[in-house]
């Protein structure tokens, strides 16, 4: 990998701060006037840090939500596998984070619809050896990041040695370092990287009939925030605010 390219991606990714505030700090107890908002930084396009703020598809979308109840936006950030004992416990009302509803999860979350669908998972490997297939990741080493999608799926599939790693850089770094034979991951999580140097070190397979959705998650110590969630996100669904940050975020 270009090392100009590979210094790129460590930019793209790199997190700060374990915990990051946005705005205000985080008030005590009352909460009539803020949404108390967990994310992971490590999930470019959704969640990442850039000139020491958290920015992001998922962040613009929350922050346009709270807009809309007129409350203010405190923002947590923390590794991925924390965010739903956060949400359960009500340390956080809300995860913010490219996360996908399951069946598995919604028995501790509440989650809204997704406002975002059919993001197809996708195999990267070397394009001098190519997988195109799931059945040629038999015998493989995978890396998926762990607790997304990728994760989730090849989780139920044999004879990959699945690697688990928290970032997407953490993924590239062990395919160029011939770690790992594949990662496998949503299309969108890879896309801007992929629009701005292209990818013929890297061969690409769309795995069918394997996709990945986007909602938020929210606490079961708040239900009513979640109607008020899903009626901002309809009103932002039907004038056009999402489909300006799907193209602000090129997620199409």
């Amino acid at each position: 990998m270009n090392k100009n390219i590979l210094v790129m991606l460590i930019v793209i990714t790199t997190t700060g701060a374990l915990w990051y505030i946005i705005k205000h700090e985080k008030p005590a107890t009352n909460t009539e006037h803020w949404l108390l908002v967990g994310t992971n930084s490590d999930y470019y396009p959704y969640s990442f840090i850039k000139d020491d703020q958290i920015q992001g598809f998922d962040i613009d979308l929350i922050n346009e939500v709270a807009h809309r109840l007129k409350k203010e936006i405190v923002l947590q950030d923390m590794p991925f596998d924390a965010l739903i004992p956060a949400v359960q416990l009500g340390q956080i009302q809300i995860i913010a984070a490219g996360m996908t509803a399951t069946p598995k999860r919604a028995q501790r979350v509440l989650f809204t619809n997704a406002y975002l669908q059919q993001d197809p998972l996708i195999i990267i490997s070397h394009s001098q050896k190519p997988l195109k297939t799931v059945s040629d990741l038999a015998g493989k080493a995978v890396v998926v990041n762990e607790g997304y999608m990728a994760d989730l799926y090849l989780s139920h599939k044999k004879d990959i040695n699945l690697i688990r790693l928290a970032t997407p850089i953490e993924a590239f770094l062990a395919l160029q370092a011939n770690r790992a034979d594949a990662f496998v991951t949503a299309r969108t999580s890879v896309k801007a990287f992929f629009d701005k140097h292209g990818h013929n070190e890297f061969f690409i397979a769309e795995i069918p009939g394997a996709s990945d959705s986007y909602s938020f998650a929210v606490s079961p110590k708040y239900p009513t925030l979640l109607p008020q969630i899903q009626q901002a996100l309809d009103e932002i669904q039907k004038d056009g605010t999402l489909t300006m940050l799907i193209k602000k975020w090129h997620l199409q």
